[in-house]
């Protein structure tokens, strides 16, 4: 009796299969079929069962023989006729159109996204026209009409029908065990071996009637469907092959928030005064909005000061609204909480963990109710007291298997905005859940409309819901399509009053800059100063240490530096060190780049920048007098330009550098005015910034152009832009590194077994890229490459490279580079 496999092992020098091909296909189905049964799907029309045909059509393709030669011994033939996507994908669309006639669902376009989906699920997502030979070219033996690559992958089609007609009663046997119990009976492979023409030519026409006939609402509903059948497809697929064992949800309790701010020695809970009585009263209004708002509202504000408690307040709104949709929509979200940058994220992270620390069986079971997850993360899973092994662990931090996920806006939106697998394997367990959005104000205004229209998306296709957290609302959102969270939020910040903000019009070079510091400088004071890149934080920190006025402050070794040119690992051992001082009350300057923006928690009594945008501005402001002392804090805006131009528009463009100058003036601002500040900023921004990047990738939405060479793509959204001319150098800043290096070396560059060097790289990731800076190629030249990619810089060359306070010397020519 002939045996077909999915998978196979390598078992004493020899390949074996090492699972049945029905068996993976029927437990794929079953996989697909349960996810769906847990997500919250609502106009898109897509029942379980639809999941379940999904399943066991994805790999058809494996019962040629071509694919189990090849399965077995792993040495490619002359040709690709083992390749088993395309066939697959045709056999699933047959499939789909069955499962129409047999049922009467009304959803017409299930055999092409089906096909699709099918096509890509082990790579990345494509333009749909490329994927569709148009029927008329069809004709004729050999295919004449048609180019190349078309002619070869339907020549190759042909084979691999012919080889399953060989066997067909066999397989056909397999699919009535497949399709037993379940909507469809009538399914005969034979049938489908010479109906395939057909089958072709009615995706041709079905993608002309979506993409050339049909209105927006549809496009939409079709495009939703099919990330989501994707996510669910690719997600299965991997973790089924892994053999890796489900997650059971997790319940937590609404008031969980409650009972940690009452049980925590920090916070008192009970007065009204100061700034501890402000974010007791934002606390209590926020939460009490869950019961109070309608569930039928789906996009929520939340607009307060800095340091006044917002992440607290929004998740305790989260939880109990979470326990709300329970009751009473039968489903449970999960709550999703991003922010905009990795080196803030851990202590949102910290402090999510300490309140879930409150359920009795947190420890036993962290990961199943919080992960983290970015490219520096752990990729650590642990359940039921143990840890997963990396690759599972890799499988279920990556499609978010967890109740709380805290990530970055890059894994959240390239996951609803995106075409690569990687990010699209989680879009399924994103569908009816919670998402809030910290320090929204950094999404680039460019992207705000296609930011808006997706969210919309999500939450009329998938009932997410989605709150904005900031301290200054931008205008992602129109004021009455949101439902504000905190009433009066402008009342908050008439209450503050803990920093005055100075501007300076005039423009200054560094030197004159530096000469107006030693003037302001009081050494009873601690100062952060901020400057828009890399070249002007470094030079002006070797003047402060360079200058007799600041040998104490050096002496102290109470100087600091912090930017990107700086390892990770020192980064983040400086701001510990940074936070500890403030905390003993000491006198500290720290010269910094942007890094320090957002959610850092620092508070210090001076804060100097140079200018930029009024909401990064206001950013840093945070940063000072956070705890609102009894002195008020001073926030300083300088403009800082070299002999070409000003530094805010090497960093932020024109229009940013402009617009801000000209909204600060001369004139002193109190914390009061802030808002009103921010308002006017946003406004004007939205009317300045050209946001066709939006409108393009949106219409490429409702089109399906995922990626494509010659046409503007999904693929062509990038919340981060790439550093043209930039290189990684991994800096063997000690010992410990240098070890960890020849250890990847060994591991990872040398190791010839894919799964083996995949899993070594996946222990060593974190740490190892804990030492990787981002350079100039310029300033790169000497440095030897690990991997053609790689460049490291050994621990015998750090004195010529590399500076332990300022990181990379980036100097050539005698000019430090930008």
């Amino acid at each position: 009796m002939l045996e077909y496999y999915s998978h196979a092992v390598e078992k004493d020098g020899r390949r074996e299969g090492s699972k049945l091909l029905k068996d993976h296909l029927q437990e794929v189905g079953k996989a697909i079929q349960g996810l769906m049964i847990q997500a919250s799907v609502h106009s898109c029309r897509l029942i379980p069962e639809i999941g379940y045909f999904l399943g066991i059509a994805h790999d058809f393709g494996k019962y040629t023989n071509f694919f189990q030669d090849y399965l077995l011994s792993k040495v490619e033939g002359p040709s690709s006729k083992h390749y088993h996507g395309f066939i697959s994908a045709i056999f699933a669309a047959y499939l789909m159109d069955k499962f129409l006639k047999n049922t009467g669902n009304n959803n017409k376009y299930l055999p092409l996204l089906a096909y699709f989906v099918v096509l890509h699920h082990h790579g990345d997502l494509n333009a749909i026209e490329l994927d569709i030979v148009h029927a008329g070219y069809l004709k004729g033996k050999g295919f004449p009409l048609v180019s190349e690559p078309w002619r070869s992958k339907l020549k190759t089609l042909q084979y691999q029908l012919e080889d399953i007609y060989r066997n067909v009663a066999v397989i056909e046997g397999e699919y009535s065990q497949l399709l037993e119990h379940h909507l469809i009976k009538d399914i005969r492979i034979e049938d489908f071996l010479t109906s395939w023409h057909d089958v072709l030519s009615s995706l041709d026409k079905l993608r002309y009637q979506l993409i050339e006939k049909e209105n927006e609402e549809a496009k939409l509903s079709s495009f939703i469907s099919t990330l989501f059948l994707f996510s669910l497809l690719i997600d299965a697929d991997k973790k089924e092959a892994a053999d890796v064992i489900g997650i059971k949800r997790k319940e937590i309790p609404g008031d969980l928030v409650d009972r940690y701010r009452l049980a925590s020695p920090d916070i008192n809970t009970e007065t009204t005064i100061g700034i501890d009585g402000i974010r007791n009263k934002i606390y209590t209004n926020v939460s009490k909005k869950a019961s109070d708002v309608k569930l039928s509202n789906h996009f929520f504000t939340l607009t307060a000061p800095t340091g006044t408690g917002k992440t607290l307040a929004s998740l305790s709104f989260a939880l109990k609204f979470r326990e709300r949709i329970e009751n009473e929509k039968r489903y449970t979200p999960r709550i999703i909480y991003s922010l905009p940058f990795t080196s803030i994220i851990d202590q949102n992270y910290e402090v999510i963990q300490d309140v879930l620390r409150h359920l009795p069986n947190f420890i036993q079971d962290e990961n199943t109710y919080l992960i983290k997850h970015h490219h520096l993360a752990d990729l650590k899973y642990k359940t039921e007291d143990e840890e997963r092994p990396i690759n599972e662990s890799l499988l279920l931090v990556e499609s978010w298997e967890s109740e709380m996920i805290v990530t970055t806006f890059i894994q959240l939106l390239h996951s609803i905005i995106g075409f690569k697998n990687k990010f699209l394997k989680k879009f399924h367990n994103i569908a009816g859940s919670i998402i809030l959005l910290d320090e929204v104000q950094n999404i680039p205004i460019e992207y705000w409309p296609l930011v808006n229209n997706m969210f919309k998306l999500l939450a009329e296709q998938f009932g997410c819901y989605i709150i904005l957290l900031t301290a200054t609302r931008p205008l992602i959102f129109d004021e009455n399509e949101a439902v504000l969270l905190l009433d009066h939020s402008e009342e908050y910040f008439k209450q503050l009053d803990r920093v005055t903000l100075i501007p300076e019009k005039k423009a200054l070079h560094l030197d004159e800059f530096f000469q107006k510091f030693t003037k302001l400088y009081d050494k009873s004071n601690s100062y952060l100063i901020v400057l828009n890149t890399i070249k002007s934080s470094i030079a002006f920190y070797k003047m402060l240490k360079e200058d007799g006025i600041f040998k104490e402050l050096i002496n102290k070794r109470h100087l600091f530096y912090l930017s990107t040119n700086i390892i990770p690992r020192v980064r983040a051992e400086r701001l510990r060190m940074i936070r500890g001082l403030l905390k003993q009350g000491e006198k500290i300057v720290v010269v910094s780049t942007q890094v320090v923006e957002a959610g850092v928690d620092i508070d210090l009594d001076v804060v100097i920048r140079d200018i930029g945008p009024i909401d990064s501005i206001i950013q840093v402001a945070g940063r000072c007098n956070r705890g609102m002392g009894d002195v008020k804090g001073k926030v300083y805006v300088y403009n800082l330009e070299d002999d070409r131009c000003s530094y805010a528009k090497y960093v932020y463009g024109s229009t940013h550098y402009v617009v801000s100058r000209d909204l600060l003036g001369s004139s002193s601002l109190e914390e009061p005015q802030f808002l009103d500040l921010i308002n006017r900023y946003f406004s004007l921004m939205v009317q300045k910034k050209n946001q066709d990047d939006s409108m393009h990738i949106w219409k490429a939405i409702k089109n399906f152009v995922f990626h494509h060479p010659n046409m503007k793509s999904i693929s062509d959204f990038k919340l981060i832009n790439e550093k043209n001319g930039y290189v990684d150098v991994f800096v063997e800043i000690d010992k410990k590194a240098k070890s960890l290096l020849a250890n990847y070396v060994k591991r990872v560059v040398k190791e010839k077994d894919f799964r083996k060097r995949q899993d070594n790289y996946l222990l060593l990731r974190k740490e190892f890229k804990s030492y990787i800076i981002s350079i100039p190629k310029q300033v790169s030249v000497g440095l030897e490459s690990i991997n053609g990619e790689l460049l490291s810089l050994p621990y015998e060359q750090m004195k010529v490279y590399y500076e332990d306070d300022t990181g990379f010397k980036r100097i050539e020519d005698g000019s430090i580079f930008f």
